[in-house]
């Protein structure tokens, strides 16, 4: 198999992305969504609580979309299951979407989607495992860092978890800080150079290849440094807070 080679940037359409996103949903999701997607300039919409020389981001900055909506996510995903606990309408929460890190760091920091664009992508291809026993081989992914997130923010060194809210304000998960910063350990935004489906995560979805899909948070808003661990929406059920994928079920080169 051919290595992924991620797409050269390009700048989405307005007509593009209503018909990835679909019509109803693009109209709710009008706002710093929708504007980021289409190109607009960090210069006119500056990261709050991210500026000045400390905060890593230029924003002279004019990111164009890189990702084509849809089209090339269509194999991966096809098997992909849609579980999720949210019931309210995400278009409408994601309308305005920010994604904030706060807690125990020296520059609480908001960013917007473009300035999450505007970060070094990383490309990686890692097999997706869900605690019900399927997995999705395979699954190119585009992001960011988190390990570069936490350093925009100042990340305290006495902070030991981190705790991922997201939309809506239903689901939540915790990390160990050793996991954030761990090579593959991304906040990913697309899938085989395409936008990320709603269904699984869009606008941005934590990924740790080597951890069951219940700790791979979706549709993130918050990210929140402390110095406790903080059960998540499954571990009062009583699933593992170390959510590790059984050693059998991991590939080489695969988490």
């Amino acid at each position: 198999m051919k290595p992924y080679q991620a797409p050269a940037q390009i700048t989405v359409e307005r007509r593009t992305l209503l018909q990835w996103i679909g019509g109803a949903t693009v109209l709710a999701m009008g706002g710093e969504v929708l504007t980021a997607c289409l190109g607009k300039s960090l210069a006119d919409n500056p990261p709050r609580g991210a500026t000045g020389p400390d905060a890593g981001l230029d924003t002279g900055v004019k990111p164009t979309f890189p990702f084509q909506p849809g089209p090339n996510t269509a194999g991966i995903v096809a098997g992909w299951k849609e579980n999720t606990v949210d019931v309210q309408n995400l278009a409408e929460i994601l309308a305005h979407w920010t994604l904030t890190i706060d807690g125990m760091v020296s520059r609480p920091t908001t960013l917007g989607f473009a300035d999450v664009l505007a970060l070094d992508r990383q490309d990686q291809t890692t097999d997706f495992h869900c605690v019900e026993g399927w997995s999705v081989p395979d699954v190119p992914w585009n992001g960011v860092r988190l390990a570069r997130i936490l350093d925009l923010a100042g990340a305290d060194p006495m902070a030991t978890y981190l705790t991922f809210d997201s939309a809506g304000g239903i689901y939540r998960e915790s990390l160990p800080m050793s996991v954030a910063g761990e090579e593959r350990t991304l906040l990913g935004y697309g899938v085989a150079g395409s936008t990320l489906p709603l269904a699984h995560g869009f606008p941005l979805r934590l990924v740790v290849p080597r951890l069951l899909g219940y700790k791979n948070a979706k549709y993130l808003t918050r990210i929140e440094l402390t110095d406790q661990q903080v059960m998540g929406y499954w571990e009062p059920f009583g699933y593992s807070y170390d959510g590790e994928v059984p050693e059998g079920r991991l590939r080489p080169g695969k988490y």
